[in-house]
């Protein structure tokens, strides 16, 4: 048998560096304004939010009802809410995306609870609104959480995919016609009533809205899948259960459930029917693009904190008259951790070039920023134009309508992001606690904490395994004819 090693559309130039393909965009005022934001969030993490970590985990353990309202109002008072909304829409971001997911990794260092189950369930309804070029929607959306942030409340955005009997299936566009969904909207005078219930939504409990993405047909969700807005107190809409999770203590798990409940039309984000074919995969591919980038760094982030805290025991703890730090076995089990840190930010910084790439652009342009602009973009004129149906369709096509390789790079870097450092989380965390034996299992050290909430990260924005196969699926299958993982062994 002769092994054919010939396969043109492996490992191009693109594909292997996409980083160094990415450098000529790449600014240095842009870098500038990523360090600003990072050590803003440093400063948050370290000096504000981490006397808080395990006292708000230890509550929720006690009540899992007990919401983290400390936490809460201390992201409104930093203004972490806003922190990545353009400033011309009166947001605190610098409108540079190259610092996002350091300033992840930053947070998550200290408190991935915090991170995933506040900012992230919140990012991630934001992203969602982001990529349906929705702007009237989207900027409706972001002036109300920073005018209720200027007045000292919290104001939250979910988004809400995953339901009881189908999960990472609903993340897998090829999946979507075989997934068991519950949850529907059905068309009426004036809007949609949507029902059925979604579940492990991160946030759900402290959200002011709820983004439901549903289809219209179960019978064609991949055809009809579309996207709500339902606020809190929404008739018709109801929350369930909190879930009770192993780790990520302050960020709860929500049941969403839904009993004919009104959506107007201002608030259908868009009818799946409405967008063109060919937009419709991307349009969640879009967003777990985003996401599954963030779970990278989140999980870089929990290596990093688990590496800190073994370095923090192993210098004071003694072993055989010695503390832990002069010694060999230790300086080696360190060393090792400290790579997979690198290794694991090495991947998320890469594929944030992909992004920056395919999706969305690493920073706004500099005149954005300037006063002149922010008045020129509120003006009534302005608004009717961006509002319009073909402002949004050039924005559609300009999103969405780029080469189908930007795509599956994309599809395959987020998907590595994901893995790679969720898993590399995990294996700090469990040599964390190996070298700190005993006294790692205690609360108050916090490498137990760290690694109940790493696990997580292996399980949403799809698990491991279904990440795995769609790595495959969108690199090396994608020019194999007929092989497809989510065929189920069918070409």
């Amino acid at each position: 048998m002769r092994l054919d090693f010939d396969d043109p559309g492996l490992f191009s130039f693109e594909d292997s560096f996409a980083g160094l393909s990415h450098l000529g965009t790449i600014k240095k005022k842009a870098i500038l304004s990523a360090r600003k934001d990072f050590e803003a969030v440093r400063e948050f993490a370290q000096h504000h939010l981490r006397p808080l970590v395990l006292s708000a985990d230890l509550a929720v353990q006690k009540d899992k009802n007990a919401l983290p309202d400390d936490i809460l109002a201390l992201a409104v008072k930093h203004r972490m809410l806003s922190l990545f909304i353009p400033g011309f829409i009166g947001g605190g971001g610098s409108g540079v995306m190259y610092g996002i997911n350091p300033c992840i990794e930053e947070m998550s260092s200290v408190d991935p609870a915090f991170q995933a189950g506040v900012l992230a369930g919140h990012g991630l309804g934001m992203a969602a609104l982001t990529v349906s070029q929705n702007l009237k929607i989207f900027e409706r959306v972001a002036a109300k959480v920073v005018s209720e942030e200027r007045a000292g409340r919290p104001y939250l955005v979910d988004c809400a995919i995953t339901e009881p009997m189908a999960g990472s299936d609903v993340e897998e566009f090829d999946l979507l016609p075989h997934a068991r969904l519950v949850s529907r909207a059905g068309r009426v005078e004036g809007g949609a009533l949507i029902s059925g219930n979604k579940c492990f939504i991160s946030g759900g409990h402290t959200a002011n809205l709820h983004v439901i993405v549903a289809p219209f047909d179960l019978k064609r969700p991949a055809e009809t899948l579309s996207m709500f807005l339902v606020p809190k107190d929404s008739p018709g809409f109801n929350l369930g259960r909190i879930e009770e999770k192993m780790g990520m203590k302050a960020g709860s798990a929500s049941e969403l459930v839904f009993d004919g409940c009104f959506v107007p039309n201002e608030n259908i984000v868009y009818d799946g029917e409405d967008i063109p074919a060919a937009y419709r995969e991307r349009i969640l591919h879009s967003v777990l693009g985003m996401t599954r980038i963030a779970v990278g760094a989140m999980g870089t982030g929990v290596a990093r904190g688990a590496f800190e805290t073994a370095l923090a025991f192993a210098k004071t703890r003694l072993w055989k008259g010695k503390t832990l730090i002069h010694h060999q076995w230790a300086q080696e089990m360190l060393t090792n951790m400290l790579m997979n840190v690198y290794m694991a930010r090495a991947v998320y910084l890469e594929a944030g070039c992909v992004l920056f790439t395919a999706v969305l652009p690493g920073a706004l342009p500099a005149f954005m920023n300037a006063r002149w602009f922010e008045r020129l973009y509120q003006s009534p004129i302005a608004r009717r134009i961006r509002y319009s149906q073909r402002v949004r369709d050039a924005m559609l096509k300009g999103f969405f309508g780029k080469p189908r390789e930007d795509n599956e790079r994309l599809q395959f870097y987020s998907s590595l992001a994901k893995v790679v450092g969720s898993d590399t989380g995990m294996e700090n965390c469990h040599l964390a606690l190996e070298m700190m034996g005993e006294h790692g299992l205690r609360h108050e050290a916090g490498a137990e904490k760290l690694f109940r909430d790493i696990k997580l990260c292996q399980i949403f924005e799809g698990t491991n395994q279904l990440n795995r196969l769609h790595m495959f699926n969108h690199f090396i299958a994608r020019n194999l004819p007929g092989v497809n993982p989510f065929s189920g062994g069918r070409p």
